[in-house]
């Protein structure tokens, strides 16, 4: 009977991860102007320690480059998130190849309705080849108040600004 029930648990539990309520944001990321090769950059959700709790965007799809991201990269091989069955259904979107300098880009963010309005912060860490490495370009507080703010970045991305949802 206890396996049953533990059987059950796991079965309830499994079926509420994978229609996990989210919020979907709009984000537009303006890249600085620079010369050379695109930039990476990861998009996660970490909390008040700094541990990140889940990624929701890669930019760039070669992920023998996300070593260039060091933090990103320190918590994809603590937690063996490295190899593509593992890593890439973690994450909510990927989007494909860098992005340049110079270019402005509009991104779909799946937020875990869970991890919103608490202490967690979204992370964007950047990384071009030969260029420069920033773990927090931007960092931004997860509630309704700071994602309706623009922020400028410390590196490779010039600003960014938020589209709520509509309520």
């Amino acid at each position: 009977m206890k396996i049953l029930l533990n059987i059950l648990l796991i079965i309830l539990f499994l079926g509420y991860s994978k229609n996990e309520e989210m919020i979907s944001l709009k984000c537009m990321v303006e890249i600085t102007d620079y010369r050379g090769e695109g930039a990476y950059f990861s998009i996660s959700i970490i909390d008040d320690k700094d541990l990140y709790l889940k990624t929701v965007y890669v930019l760039g799809t070669d992920k023998t480059w996300f070593s260039e991201m060091k933090s990103f990269w320190k918590h994809l091989k603590i937690n063996d998130l490295y190899l593509d069955d593992e890593f890439y259904p973690l994450i909510e979107g990927i989007s494909g190849p860098t992005i340049s300098g110079g270019e402005t880009r509009i991104l779909q963010l799946k937020i875990p309705k869970l991890l919103y309005n608490k202490t967690n912060r979204l992370r964007f860490e950047t990384a071009v080849e030969d260029k420069g490495y920033y773990t927090d370009d931007i960092n931004v507080e997860l509630n309704n108040e700071s994602l309706s703010k623009s922020y400028q970045g410390n590196g490779f991305i010039r600003n960014i600004k938020f589209i709520l949802p509509v309520k």
